[in-house]
């Protein structure tokens, strides 16, 4: 299953705190805001959660519950929360693989289930 999302990273310039914390997690916040260029990191991460929902063609996904962290060397991955578990476990899946990539006004970013 694959989901692929291209968001213009503007749409975020407008958005209070009070509108990140309804789409992100404490720490996706965190991480974001410790960059100079956050709002490339809020639109990748809001790119993930529309790919991971287009992926399992399921608009029922509550977009704060898919939370986006990095390794220790920078690779993003979909947190493994009881909540994402309980998905993959319904939908047979197992396996979530997800890239990031942004550029001057674009974020985009591709999740692929297995």
């Amino acid at each position: 299953m694959v989901g692929i999302d291209i968001e213009k990273i503007n749409r975020f310039e407008h958005w209070t705190d009070e509108g990140y914390t309804r789409i992100f997690t404490k720490n996706e916040i965190l991480y974001a805001k410790s960059f100079e260029n956050y709002l490339e990191r809020f639109c990748g991460f809001f790119c993930v959660k529309e790919a991971f929902v287009k992926a399992l063609d399921d608009d029922t996904i509550m977009y704060k519950e898919i939370e986006v962290l990095h390794t220790d060397t920078g690779k993003p991955y979909i947190n493994r929360n009881e909540y994402i578990d309980s998905i993959l476990k319904e939908k047979h899946k197992n396996t979530i693989d997800i890239s990031i990539s942004h550029c001057k006004d674009y974020a985009v970013a591709i999740v692929v289930i297995e």
